[in-house]
């Protein structure tokens, strides 16, 4: 097979592959009737933390990604529930933390926001990445600064 043939196969056997991928849906888009059949990967900021006996589950407001690191600056893509195995110190998974996870999403779980009554899509998370402390800096800002420092 010659080399041109060989890239040819290789780009269709990419468009095939890419073509039978998963779009992956917002948060606010799965329904008890909707789940996803692929895992997902989902981020956002961590609004509340419930530790169990067995797993903690964080409750975060998503964003949509770049790459893989929540987009705080976008529009809120809804709510949903991360459960993970095992303890997590509360130190570092603390509301306002950001964080992203990989996992099936296997229910869709009724709660409170507030007053409101609010369905939350459930991911078990697979992999959990938490974020450094701090807001990101946007693209393209420039940071600067001019002062005077006397030392004694």
């Amino acid at each position: 097979m010659s080399g041109v043939a060989r890239a040819l196969l290789a780009a269709l056997l990419a468009l095939a592959l890419a073509g039978c991928a998963a779009t992956p849906l917002e948060p606010r888009a799965v329904t008890a009737e909707r789940l996803p059949q692929t895992d997902q990967m989902w981020g956002g900021v961590i609004a509340e933390v419930d530790h169990g006996p067995e797993t903690t589950v964080l409750e975060v407001l998503a964003y949509p990604l770049r790459g893989q690191e929540p987009r705080t600056g976008a529009a809120s893509q809804g709510r949903f529930r991360v459960v993970v195995d095992g303890f997590l110190d509360p130190v570092d998974y603390r509301p306002g933390r950001r964080v992203t996870a990989t996992g099936p999403v296997t229910a869709v779980e009724t709660g409170r926001i507030g007053e409101a009554e609010y369905r939350f899509p459930v991911l078990e998370a697979r992999q959990l990445h938490l974020w450094p402390a701090g807001t990101p800096a946007a693209p393209g800002r420039v940071n600067f600064g001019i002062g005077i420092g006397i030392g004694l």
